[in-house]
């Protein structure tokens, strides 16, 4: 039972395509999950289609007709190739780095995505959490398996966090089994010696 979703400003920016790749591709990867969402999402849908016919008429160009025919004559484009089976899509056909430690049992690998915002997998061993932090934008974080518990309540497999400023109350894993999400972010502020060090190296 999926009991945390987006917002409707997150999903009608996902409808529109106007939300940066990492983060478009987490919102997708609940949508995967949640009936109610993917509902949702149809409505915002119909919604823009809509208001476009009420946009008055633009010119084409001389040979957009010509163009247009010549795309239809061309094969269409293979899918991407699956490159991470293990994962739900979409996140199976994205490219993934290496996993790195960023602190006591807790590792990110960065995956590769164009746009504002960068993103990746994070998984933490039972009892471990993220450091302190704030936020410089839009943060969405997907659960793929086991649980965390943050400020905002329980996370569980397929819900989707998307926290307000700051994270007084760091997400740590609950249970007995290490916890894999994914996650994207539009600027993360840490606190304590992480954030002096990042105000060093200037990210």
């Amino acid at each position: 039972m999926i009991a945390h979703h987006p917002s409707e400003a997150t999903l009608a920016a996902y409808a529109a395509g106007t939300l940066p790749e990492a983060l478009a591709l987490v919102a997708a990867t609940h949508l995967s999950h949640c009936a109610t969402c993917r509902k949702t999402l149809s409505t915002l849908e119909a919604t823009g289609g809509a208001l476009l016919e009420d946009l008055p008429p633009v010119p084409l160009s001389i040979d957009a007709l010509d163009r247009l025919l010549g795309r239809m004559d061309q094969p269409a484009p293979p899918p991407p190739p699956i490159l991470n089976p293990e994962l739900p899509a979409p996140l199976n056909r994205v490219a993934l780095g290496r996993w790195w430690p960023v602190g006591p049992g807790v590792r990110y690998r960065p995956m590769q995505s164009s746009g504002a915002a960068w993103g990746g997998l994070v998984l933490a061993q039972p009892g471990r959490s993220l450091p302190r932090h704030g936020h410089a934008g839009r943060e969405l974080t997907c659960v793929l398996s086991c649980a965390f518990a943050d400020q905002d309540g329980t996370f569980a497999a397929g819900d989707l966090s998307e926290p307000g400023d700051n994270h007084d109350q760091p997400p740590a894993v609950i249970g007995v089994q290490p916890c894999l999400c994914v996650i994207a972010s539009e600027g993360m502020r840490l606190r304590g010696l992480l954030g002096f060090a990042q105000r060093i190296i200037g990210r």
